[in-house]
């Protein structure tokens, strides 16, 4: 189990059941992969840009957010993956 997936199972309470085991899905990837890929595995991703506007204030109480970049590839598409919200560095 990695770091972000035992954020996720300490504060299941947060998000309902269907929320909770799609966020454990796209968690137990690990990595990046393609929006139809997470909605293939689990179908209660309907469609992943809609299910991150529901979830997004909640993942960032616990200190998550759902990284999403170019696949570079040249298809225009992107990779998703949850990763830990970065901390601001102290001003120097």
């Amino acid at each position: 189990m990695n770091f972000v997936q035992t954020l996720l199972k300490a504060n299941a309470k947060r998000f309902t059941a269907k929320q909770y085991q799609a966020l454990m899905t796209i968690a137990a990837n690990g990595g990046y992969d393609y929006r139809k890929e997470y909605e293939f595995q689990d179908h209660r991703i309907p469609y992943l840009p809609s299910f991150i506007q529901r979830v997004e204030s909640k993942l960032a109480a616990i200190g998550l957010f759902i990284d999403s970049r170019s696949a570079n590839d040249g298809s225009r598409r992107k990779i998703y993956s949850i990763v830990p919200l970065k901390q601001n560095a102290p001003d120097q």
